[in-house]
């Protein structure tokens, strides 16, 4: 958790990280935001080394406002930015669709 103190923007975050090789499912969405009602928090950010399923995405941009979701290749982009870090974070891209 991070607590932001200024009155208007601030408030609770809970953060949550998850060091995947695949897919990160909805489940773990929606219980970061199950986390964030606990806590009566105003903002939840949940970071993944991997990448985030459609119901996850979709369940995020339905509460946009205060749930954030960071995948792998922007949690690359804003180490190198913030930290000058150039690391190597989870798979470059998803892995083809398989079918059956």
């Amino acid at each position: 958790m991070a607590i932001h103190e200024d009155p208007i923007l601030g408030g609770v975050c809970v953060i949550q990280a998850k060091r995947y090789k695949g897919v990160v499912e909805a489940d773990a969405v929606r219980a970061l935001w199950g986390a964030m009602e606990d806590k009566r928090a105003t903002k939840g950010i949940l970071v993944t080394t991997s990448w985030f399923g459609s119901a996850g995405r979709q369940f995020a941009a339905n509460h946009c406002e205060r749930l954030r979701l960071i995948e792998g290749g922007e949690l690359k982009h804003l180490l190198a930015e913030h930290l000058g870090l150039d690391v190597r974070v989870g798979l470059d891209r998803k892995p083809p669709r398989r079918r059956g």
